[in-house]
C-alpha cells in the first residue's frame, strides 16, 4: 500500500518551471561556442521533455555531425524529414551533406532526384541541390571504374601509361592512381612525376598524385604545372592546404560573418573554399588578402543559394571593393570548373 502511494506521488512529479527552455538556451549557447559534447547532453535532456522541437532536433544533428557520429546524425535528420520538423529543405541539405560525408552517393542521388522530380523545391535551393546531385553522379562514376589487381609490375606500368597518357577519361585516371595506395609507389615515379609537369593534364588528377607522394614520404624535388604556372616542390615538405594559417584565416573571417546568421551559407562557403584549395594544391595563396577571399566566398555562396547581397553592404562588411571581389571571383570560378569530372 505504501509502495503504491509512493508511485502515485512520483507520477505527479513535474519538471521545474521552464526547464526545457533553460536546457535549450544553455544547449544552443554551448553549440555556438563549439562545446559540442556539452551541447549534445543539454539538448538531449531537452528532447526528453519535448520531441519534435525544431531547435532541439537541429541542434542535436549539428552536434552529432561535429562529433563525427554521422550515422546517428543521419537517423536524426531522417526523423526531422519524415515528421516535417523545421525547414524541410534546410534539413534536407544537411541530410545530403551527411550522406556525402558517409560516402553514400547512391542515396544522395536517389534522394535529390526524388525531390527535384516533385517540382516543389524553392528557387533558392535548386542550384545547390543540382550541384550536389552532379557531385554524387561523378563520384558514382569513379566508384564504378574497377582496376584489375595484377601481380605484375610490368602490367601496372603499362596500365598507368595507357590510362594517364593515352586515355581521356578523368574518372579512370583518378581510379588508377588511387589503386596504387597499397603498392610500392616508388616503382611508378617515372610515370607519375612527368605527368605533374604537363600543362594539358587535369589538376585534380595531379592533386591526387601529389597526395600519394606525400603519403609515401617521397623525398625529391618535383616540378608541378597548374593554371599556366610552375612550381618545384618536395612532397615530403608539403603541408595539407586545409591546415595552413591562410586557410584558417579565411574560415575565421567567414565564421565571424556567417556562422550565427546563416550557418548553412557558412558551410557552403567552407566547402567551396576547401575544394578550391584542393584543385589549386600545391600552389598556395599565402601572399594574398584573406579578407578578399572571404568576401568572394560569401558572395559566391549567396549566389548559389539564390540570395542577393547589396554591393555596398558587402564592401562595408569586408572593407574591400567590388572590383577586387569580381577579380577574385573570376579566379575562383576558373579553378572550380575543374571539379566537374567526366
Amino acid at each position: 500500500m505504501e509502495k503504491q502511494s509512493k508511485n502515485k506521488k512520483m507520477d505527479k512529479v513535474v519538471p521545474f518551471p521552464k526547464l526545457k527552455e533553460r536546457l535549450i538556451e544553455k544547449g544552443l549557447d554551448a553549440l555556438t561556442n563549439k562545446k559540442f559534447k556539452e551541447a549534445l547532453t543539454l539538448l538531449t535532456q531537452a528532447q526528453e521533455l519535448e520531441r519534435g522541437n525544431h531547435e532541439i532536433e537541429l541542434g542535436i544533428v549539428i552536434c552529432l555531425f561535429e562529433l563525427g557520429e554521422l550515422e546517428e546524425a543521419k537517423e536524426n535528420c531522417l526523423f526531422m524529414l519524415r515528421e516535417d520538423v523545421g525547414d524541410y529543405f534546410h534539413v534536407l541539405q544537411i541530410y545530403v551533406t551527411i550522406l556525402i560525408q558517409l560516402g553514400q552517393y547512391d542515396e544522395v542521388k536517389t534522394t535529390i532526384e526524388a525531390v527535384l522530380d516533385d517540382n516543389s523545391v524553392p528557387p533558392e535551393y535548386v542550384d545547390s541541390l543540382a550541384q550536389l546531385l552532379e557531385l554524387s553522379k561523378r563520384m558514382l562514376k569513379v566508384d564504378e571504374v574497377e582496376i584489375e589487381p595484377e601481380d605484375s609490375n610490368e602490367h601496372m606500368t603499362e596500365q598507368l601509361q595507357n590510362v594517364l597518357y593515352d586515355g581521356e577519361m578523368i574518372g579512370n585516371q583518378i581510379a588508377v592512381v588511387q589503386s596504387l595506395k597499397e603498392l610500392n609507389i616508388r616503382k611508378y615515379l617515372d610515370i607519375l612525376v612527368p605527368f605533374l609537369a604537363m600543362n594539358d593534364k587535369h589538376p585534380v588528377v595531379k592533386t591526387i598524385i601529389l597526395q600519394l607522394l606525400v603519403l609515401n614520404q617521397v623525398d625529391s624535388e618535383i616540378e608541378v604545372e597548374k593554371f599556366e604556372e610552375k612550381i618545384k616542390v618536395n612532397p615530403r615538405e608539403l603541408v595539407d592546404p586545409s591546415m595552413s594559417p591562410f586557410t584558417n584565416q579565411v574560415l575565421s573571417i567567414l565564421e565571424e560573418q556567417l556562422q550565427n546568421d546563416n550557418p548553412t551559407l557558412f558551410e557552403t562557403a567552407k566547402e567551396i573554399w576547401l575544394q578550391f584549395l584542393f584543385v589549386l594544391y600545391p600552389f598556395t595563396l599565402e601572399e594574398e588578402d584573406p579578407t578578399m577571399y572571404a568576401a568572394t566566398l560569401h558572395l559566391y555562396s549567396a549566389e548559389l543559394h539564390g540570395l542577393e547581397i547589396e554591393n555596398r553592404k558587402l564592401e562595408q562588411i569586408y572593407g574591400v571593393s567590388l572590383f577586387e571581389i569580381k577579380h577574385t571571383l573570376d579566379k575562383l570560378e576558373k579553378v572550380e570548373r575543374f571539379l566537374f569530372i567526366e
